[in-house]
């Protein structure tokens, strides 16, 4: 294992880091992959024909004629090179999705359409992938919280308990606050926690997202992810068969965004060490949860009925 890093755990707002189009590979990894530290790369996109061409009726069209493309509930699933005409890959995600050090995926490329006034209730990214975000166009908002300072989640899921009040969210918290206009890309490290605010009549984004293969950085989240997968693993493979049906058919019959399922077939490496008894102390932190979801129930339905799920691709 290499040096490890824990993330400052001072609390308080932090201003994001800003970089040029220009970054070299170098220089990304080690400020800001190797430690997962969030950066914006100013004007990466401006010059992209999609900056000017793109709305959710075209890529819709677009997309239906590509077979490998398809819709999910809040996005459209692509693979490399899919539109590649309207874009170029950034040679920073270009040369770390060839490398040795991620897992290979097929559908790493996301495009998110929103109207104005949508937002991404708090939550973390499945799979610990890194995510690479274009805005296309419009602009949103983000608000990011540090894995080292988390939120409190429903059971088992990587979905913040809502209570609408981002002003007590912060307390004692890490956090950062940024507006992502046309052109430029936002880095989001894994498991960092994030709400998304859409400000424009249009809001496109285009996504590359992928896993590495090993991780040293260390974090309250990433302890709670790796026994949340543990477990996962623990269900799927139990040896009595009515454990597993239940546990299959319990994750085929929720959204696709809220699946619990490790993807690759080995789990990344990390400094964190297999704990004793982890799975049992995982549900009892869950099941600790549940106070604050209940409070918090009535909000859970009117951020639901807002949620805007994509057209689908018609073909």
């Amino acid at each position: 294992m290499t040096d490890s890093y824990q993330h400052n755990k001072n609390k308080g707002y932090f201003e994001i880091a800003r970089e040029p189009a220009s970054i070299t590979l170098d220089a990304f990894r080690e400020k800001y992959f190797r430690t997962e530290t969030p950066v914006i790369i100013e004007g990466i996109g401006q010059n992209w024909p999609a900056i000017t061409s793109w709305s959710e009726d075209y890529i819709r069209q677009k997309l239906s004629k590509n077979k490998t493309a398809k819709a999910a509930s809040l996005w459209y699933w692509m693979e490399k090179g899919t539109l590649e005409e309207d874009y170029e890959t950034p040679d920073i995600i270009d040369q770390l999705i060839h490398s040795k050090d991620v897992f290979p995926r097929t559908e790493l490329m996301r495009i998110w359409a929103h109207k104005k006034g949508n937002v991404s209730s708090w939550h973390y990214d499945a799979n610990m992938v890194n995510v690479f975000n274009v805005q296309m166009t419009g602009k949103k908002e983000w608000l990011l919280v540090s894995p080292e300072t988390p939120l409190t989640c429903y059971p088992f899921t990587s979905f913040a308990v809502m209570d609408n009040n981002d002003k007590n969210i912060f307390k004692k918290k890490k956090y950062t606050q940024v507006i992502l206009n046309k052109g430029d890309m936002l880095y989001i490290p894994p498991l960092w926690f994030h709400k998304v605010f859409s400000l424009d009549d249009e809001n496109l984004n285009l996504n590359w997202i992928f896993t590495k293969k090993q991780t040293d950085v260390k974090t309250s989240t990433l302890i709670r992810e790796l026994d949340r997968y543990a477990l996962q693993t623990y269900l799927s493979e139990h040896r009595f068969q009515w454990v597993q049906n239940t546990f299959i058919k319990m994750n085929q019959n929720i959204p696709g965004y809220l699946r619990w399922k490790w993807r690759y077939p080995e789990m990344i490496k990390s400094p964190v060490k297999p704990r004793f008894l982890g799975l049992m102390r995982l549900t009892l932190h869950e099941i600790k949860s549940l106070a604050k979801v209940f409070w918090h129930a009535k909000k859970i339905n009117p951020y639901l009925e807002g949620i805007r799920s994509i057209k689908k691709l018609e073909r």
